[in-house]
């Protein structure tokens, strides 16, 4: 035994990263993507994208919160996000409120296909059972990034810079759970984790753009699990700031600005900061910071989207 800890110590020594490599941290992390708005590319609505990532202002039944402690309400919802599959347009706003949508669209999903170029994956995903988080940031030329290695309990607050003088959020996600993975073996590994959809939307785009880049299909990821209403991390979930349609769908709304000193850099307009953390109560407090802020802008808290079913 001993000799077996000698081992390991000059190991270490020797090789510092490896054992921190593998070292998961508790963040709360502010993480950029793209900000801007999808355009109909046909009269009825948007087919699946192939260009950069954008958002879309989205019609969807769920469930939604008006204050922290609210029980949560059921109905149809309007909201920021990412879905890259196909929608249908629902209506257009010729004169946009500040910041505010151009388009309404609602999910109208269809099976994986090939493609030149290839199609985008959805990244993060708020529909169904839980939110999920799985590729986006995770590798890059060097490797595998701090984004893989998330403990339970982290905030990713996934939003956009806009005018380099803010920072304007579209999902908060906490982390419950995850699952290490590869693109050789996220089929198997995965098959009674997330529902078909998530695959069509998510995985496979990104396995066919492997496959016809060339690139490392041995590349790992780790497939985040969101927290929910009736299964929170330490009291805490994931949610998308929204409006009921009743409210919203009328006029859209603008995606909130949040604002703290020391966590978020309003003129962030690329990459995330981390923000690791010393305990779970100081991850409770700014979660609980950010939803309020969110809450005293006239927006309400969706805990949940319907999963938009495949055909």
């Amino acid at each position: 035994m001993t000799r077996l800890l000698s081992i390991v110590l000059l190991l270490t020594l020797l090789l510092p990263g490896a054992a921190q490599a593998q070292t998961d941290t508790l963040c709360f992390v502010q993480f950029i993507h793209p900000g801007l708005e999808h355009q109909p590319d046909t009269p009825s609505g948007r087919s699946w994208n192939t260009a950069p990532h954008r958002r879309k202002f989205l019609l969807n039944p769920g469930r939604y919160q008006t204050a922290l402690a609210a029980a949560p309400q059921s109905g149809h919802l309007v909201f920021w996000g990412e879905y890259e599959p196909p929608t249908h347009l629902v209506q257009t706003y010729p004169v946009p409120v500040s910041d505010g949508p151009q388009y309404l669209f609602t999910p109208a999903p269809v099976p994986f296909y090939p493609n030149d170029p290839p199609l985008m994956n959805t990244d993060p995903f708020v529909f169904g059972n839980h939110f999920i988080y799985s590729i986006c940031k995770q590798n890059n030329k060097r490797g595998p990034t701090a984004m893989q290695r998330l403990a339970r309990g982290s905030v990713i607050l996934f939003g956009s810079g806009r005018g380099r003088t803010r920072f304007v959020v579209d999902t908060v996600f906490v982390v419950r759970d995850y699952v290490d993975c590869t693109l050789n073996t996220y089929r198997e590994q995965l098959a009674d984790v997330v529902p078909p959809e998530y695959f069509h939307a998510a995985l496979e785009p990104i396995a066919y753009e492997t496959q016809v880049r060339n690139l490392t299909p041995s590349a790992t990821f780790r497939l985040y699990i969101g927290a929910t209403v009736e299964k929170p991390f330490a009291g805490m979930y994931s949610f998308f700031p929204c409006q009921p349609a009743a409210t919203g769908q009328p006029q859209g709304f603008a995606r909130p600005a949040i604002h703290r000193p020391g966590i978020i850099t309003d003129n962030l307009t690329q990459g995330q900061r981390m923000n690791p953390q010393s305990d779970l109560a100081a991850v409770q407090e700014l979660w609980q910071d950010v939803a309020q802020q969110i809450l005293a802008q006239g927006l309400a808290l969706g805990v949940h989207a319907d999963l938009p079913r495949l055909p």
